[in-house]
């Protein structure tokens, strides 16, 4: 089962599995995985599957969601991959 790694910063470090029916990443404490950074939307974006494959969609938000330096709005989502939203950085495991 893959999962989301917070590599930063250090003391909002842990390890998500991914369910499936998905992942709300954001600032509000409703979402799956809720990060204290000023600069992450309260909904910034989700982590889904869809025909078999892992995507990452950017629900709005207003500094954006990027891959491994690349903004994005939708995109499949590799292993090992960083993901960086606000100044969270994120890897795919």
């Amino acid at each position: 089962m893959p999962q989301i790694a917070v590599l930063y910063p250090e003391e909002e470090r842990c390890i998500v599995n991914i369910p499936i029916k998905g992942l709300l990443i954001g600032r509000a404490s409703f979402c799956d995985l809720q990060l204290k950074d000023e600069f992450v939307s309260e909904r910034h974006c989700k982590v889904f599957f869809e025909n078999g494959d892992l995507f990452i969609e950017d629900l709005g938000s207003t500094n954006g969601t990027f891959i491994n330096g690349a903004e994005v709005q939708k995109s499949i989502l590799e292993l090992e991959q960083n993901i960086q939203i606000g100044v969270s950085v994120l890897k795919v495991q």
